[in-house]
């Protein structure tokens, strides 16, 4: 299984991807924010849940290689991850998070995932030359 894909398997379900819930209603599985067409929320909306799935890969993939304004990569740990995803300032339960995530990834990959593990460590990242 790709690494990204069982992170992102992992917060499709802890955002509780199922019919009535915003990131169902939203095609939104990772609850994205601030994009281009919102709702009320200020939540992303897409077209399709493969338009949704595919943005919340990409902010994966941004934040495992260190392209994006967070600051984290490669170098960084899950927890910093969680704490940036779901930062415990917007009310979200982010160790709880971190460690489902980190479960789930662990079975989806077959190695032990911790909050200590690098996102290099999960994903490493491969020179483009």
């Amino acid at each position: 299984m790709n690494p990204l894909e069982s992170i992102a398997d992992a917060i499709q379900m802890f955002e509780g991807w199922h019919p009535g819930t915003r990131s169902y209603r939203n095609r939104n599985p990772g609850n994205l924010e601030g994009g281009e067409k919102v709702d009320a929320k200020n939540y992303d909306v897409f077209n399709t849940f493969t338009e949704g799935y595919q943005a919340l890969l990409n902010e994966l993939g941004a934040k495992f290689s260190g392209n994006n304004r967070h600051g984290i990569g490669p170098n960084s740990t899950m927890s910093d991850l969680m704490n940036i995803y779901a930062p415990p300032s917007d009310n979200n339960p982010t160790t709880a998070y971190c460690l489902f995530i980190c479960h789930w990834a662990s079975q989806a990959l077959g190695s032990t995932i911790s909050p200590s593990t690098t996102l290099g460590e999960i994903w490493p990242v491969k020179n483009s030359s």
